[in-house]
């Protein structure tokens, strides 16, 4: 197994989980999150579907590169919400 692979797949297990988590938080079943419903839900959205198509071209396509790039952006999608969050956002 490549170490690229391996990388690849704890991040999609990483991501599956906390696209998991923010699924019960938006559900109202696990009430962890410190960001408002509309937020938690997009989050949860980016990272579960992104896993789920990460997973889909690790393992069913097996094209390396692709499962790699996609389990990390969500990351990367992430921090650009958040930082335009920052930028735009009304703190009063």
């Amino acid at each position: 197994m490549n170490s690229m692979k391996i990388f690849a797949l704890l991040f999609l297990i990483i991501d599956g989980y906390i696209g998991i988590r923010f699924i019960l938080n938006g559900l109202h079943l696990l009430q962890t999150s410190k960001y408002t419903k509309e937020a938690t839900l997009l989050y949860a959205v980016i990272f579960t579907s992104l896993s789920l198509v990460g997973i889909y071209f690790l393992f069913f396509k097996n094209n390396l590169k692709v499962g790699f790039l996609i389990s990390v952006l969500p990351w990367v999608l992430i921090l650009i919400i958040l930082l335009l969050n920052m930028i735009f956002g009304d703190y009063r």
